[in-house]
């Protein structure tokens, strides 16, 4: 038969310690994850801007031309291809929204590299013809390494706008 003993004080205030820091660094990774799954996820928007406003844009046509149709009937599967279409949609408008946002905030910037950010932004993901790194570094004088961490700081603001503050280190 077993015997069971209790821990001392001390054993259980380092057992509690152990317990406390572990949990400590998980969290830590998980909001390390967070942030760059966020980075990917507004690089990925910035990159297929234009294909998910296209398809923003069919879907609005659908739903309207779907409205008081057979089409349109909640049994129907295609409800749920048609929610999920929505998403899409209202997604790009808090893509839109966020973009006016960093637009803005890019203007009232005093310091040259924050204040270029949106046009970079603009010209290397939403222009419609895309412009290399080097054409934009040409363009602002600066070397291309330059424009490569612009565009990163850029993604980084914008992912807060989107995110929120699970993207803020200091808190």
């Amino acid at each position: 038969m077993e015997t069971i003993t209790e821990l001392s004080k001390e054993q259980l205030k380092e057992l509690g310690f152990i317990i406390s820091s572990n949990l400590n660094k998980e969290r830590i990774k998980e909001k390390k994850a967070f942030k760059q799954n966020a980075f990917h996820n507004t690089k990925m928007l910035l990159t297929n801007y234009h294909k998910l406003k296209t398809h923003s844009a069919i879907v609005d046509e659908q739903l309207e031309e779907d409205k008081d149709t057979f089409w349109n009937h909640e049994w129907l599967s295609l409800n749920m291809l048609m929610q999920n279409k929505a998403r899409t949609v209202k997604l790009m408008k808090h893509v839109d929204n966020a973009l006016i946002a960093y637009k803005a905030i890019c203007k009232e910037s005093s310091a040259s590299d924050e204040s270029r950010r949106y046009e970079i932004l603009r010209m290397k993901y939403l222009d419609n013809v895309k412009k290399s790194d080097q054409l934009i570094a040409d363009r602002y004088d600066v070397d291309r390494t330059t424009i490569v961490r612009n565009v990163k700081d850029a993604i980084d603001d914008i992912s807060i706008i989107l995110f929120g503050i699970d993207m803020i280190d200091e808190l």
